[in-house]
């Protein structure tokens, strides 16, 4: 039994002794909870990338940035924080409350970014909360904090790993790139017709995790009558059953977030991350779904290499965001690419002022090139999409 590392015709980098001796420790954790049979795959997604000393992010295995597994917007350039600064001052001139909750800082970058041009600005929020269920990226946030803000700024930030330790009285949320990493449940089934969905479930075949299927339980079925409401006609008509997934905690991760925000103030979400509507994610010509892995900047779909060594992500159905969103009490301002958004800011004439700004041709080139990756649709400017929940007036 090894972590294995196989892939479709092409062999993944392989990973230290240590890492490969955690991911065994986490698969062997794995298996003797499948002694009595299969269990959920969102069960297994939770555990890979949550365990809290064995999982991707809970035990801070996670590397973000050009060095790591992927690259998030904040990482990729501060014209993506220059956008959630301009919406900052915009809440600021509405007299929205003073406070700014990031869900979910990584590194921290966004944090950094933020809070730097903010207190440039002196725009400087009166509390900025993180709310991180990972305590060994925590500390690496608080170092990286640390390292790169003055103390002043610093003692503005506090952590809680738990929606009941929140104290809130208006402002704005971030969420970048939560949603698409929050445990997903797969399914086989024939686009439009629910009563063809099968569960799959993961179990263990003495060599290696497999794939078993299971009839749906009511949640799956529940979840795909509910998709065919949404996709009104299929794009694309199969020519067999395909994978798909769902998110069977979007609904109660909304409710849970609207009650711990209450009625302290009047608030703005932002909802940032990769995906598209119903009737796109859930395509006939989807064979695999969504569902998509990334080791050391690798992309590919088996979730079931090195466990807790690598990430593991389903793309966002924002309709189904919307519907659940609605029913918790938000208001919904609006969905658009992240291009529409960044291009409705004030950052095209930030650009513009930094590159009149620039003598060095080169600085020119990669400041050009730090937007267009941001904005292009061959980029993250179409697939990337953003939605404002609102609370209050």
């Amino acid at each position: 039994m090894s972590p294995g590392s196989r892939q479709e015709g092409f062999e993944l980098p392989a990973p230290s002794q240590a890492d490969q001796a955690k991911s065994l420790e986490l698969i062997e954790q794995l298996v003797e909870r499948m002694r009595d049979g299969p269990i959920s795959f969102a069960d297994y997604m939770a555990t890979v990338l949550y365990h809290p000393t064995l999982g991707y992010y809970g035990s801070g295995q996670v590397a973000f940035g050009a060095g790591g597994d992927f690259i998030t917007a904040p990482e990729r350039s501060r014209f993506f924080t220059a956008g959630l600064a301009y919406e900052w001052h915009q809440a600021r001139a509405v007299d929205l409350g003073g406070e700014i909750l990031e869900i979910g800082a990584g590194s921290g970058r966004l944090a950094i970014d933020l809070l730097e041009r903010l207190a440039a600005d002196d725009a400087l929020p009166e509390r900025y909360t993180i709310l991180e269920i990972s305590p060994a990226l925590a500390e690496r946030q608080a170092r990286n904090l640390r390292e790169s803000l003055p103390p002043a700024v610093v003692e503005r930030v506090r952590w809680i790993d738990a929606w009941s330790q929140l104290v809130w009285s208006g402002g704005i949320v971030v969420a970048n790139e939560v949603l698409d990493a929050m445990p997903v449940e797969r399914f086989r089934w024939w686009p439009g017709k629910p009563e063809t969905a099968e569960r799959l479930m993961v179990g263990f075949d003495g060599q290696r995790f497999v794939w078993q299927e299971q009839p749906p339980d009511a949640p799956l079925q529940a979840a795909v009558e509910a998709i065919t409401a949404r996709i009104e006609r299929p794009i694309v008509t199969p020519r067999e059953t395909v994978l798909a997934e769902y998110n069977p905690d979007l609904a109660d991760w909304l409710g849970e977030m609207r009650a711990a925000l209450g009625n302290g103030g009047e608030t703005w979400v932002y909802l940032f991350d990769y995906g598209s509507h119903t009737a796109d994610i859930y395509r006939g010509d989807r064979d695999e779904g969504t569902l998509k892995c990334h080791y050391r900047h690798l992309a590919h779909e088996d979730p079931f290499v090195y466990p807790g060594l690598q990430d593991i992500t389903a793309w966002v159905d924002f309709q189904a965001v919307e519907q659940a969103a609605r029913a918790a009490g938000f208001a919904i301002d609006g969905e658009r690419s992240q291009a529409q958004w960044l291009l409705g800011t004030d950052v095209p004439r930030l650009v513009e002022r930094e590159l009149q700004a620039r003598d060095s041709l080169t600085d020119q080139a990669r400041l050009a090139q730090e937007f267009r990756e941001l904005v292009m649709p061959t980029e993250m400017g179409e697939r990337f999409r953003v939605m404002r929940l609102r609370i209050g007036d």
